[in-house]
C-alpha cells in the first residue's frame, strides 16, 4: 500500500507566503508586484525541507492521494495548566489555507508528488499541543 506517515518536530511557521507581496523593480527599470519570500519563510522552508527529505518516496507519487496535515503549536505561556493537559483548537493566526500552501509546495519540491494537483482529498487541523510539530499522512486513494 502506498502510504507515508511522519511527524516533523518543528514549530509550525507563523510566516506565510501570503504576507510576501512586494513592489519590485525589473532590471530595465519597470515596476511590478511580485511574491517575495522573506528570510523567515525561506529559513523555515529550508529547515522543513531537510526534515522531510528522508521520508520521500523513491519515485514521486503520480496517482490520486489524500493528505492529512495537523499543525501542533505550543500552548501559550499564559494558558492555565488545566488547558495545557489536552490539545486545544487554535483559532488565531496564521490562517490554515496559507500554512497548507507552504506544506504542499515543500512536499512537491522535495519529490513527494509529481504535482500537488494529485491531492484529491485533504484534511487539515491546527491545534495547541504540548507536543508541538507537524504530522503528515499521505495515502493513495482510488
Amino acid at each position: 500500500m502506498h502510504e507515508i506517515h511522519f511527524d516533523v518536530k518543528l514549530e509550525p511557521t507563523k510566516a506565510t507566503h501570503q504576507s510576501c507581496l512586494r513592489v519590485m523593480k525589473r532590471r530595465g527599470g519597470g515596476m511590478f508586484v511580485g511574491k517575495y519570500a522573506n528570510s523567515k519563510v525561506k529559513l523555515w522552508v529550508s529547515d522543513f525541507s531537510k526534515l522531510i527529505a528522508k521520508h520521500r518516496p523513491s519515485t514521486p507519487y503520480d496517482f490520486p492521494v489524500s493528505l492529512f496535515i495537523r499543525f501542533r503549536f505550543p500552548h501559550l505561556k499564559s494558558s492555565s495548566s488545566e488547558y495545557k493537559k489536552n490539545p486545544q483548537w487554535k483559532t488565531t493566526r496564521p490562517d490554515l489555507d496559507n500554512m497548507e500552501k507552504v506544506i504542499l509546495d515543500s512536499l512537491t519540491e522535495q519529490g513527494f508528488f509529481v504535482d500537488d494537483s494529485i491531492v484529491c482529498s485533504k484534511t487539515t487541523e491546527k491545534v495547541h499541543d504540548a507536543n508541538y510539530g507537524i504530522e503528515i499522512l499521505i495515502r493513495k486513494i482510488g
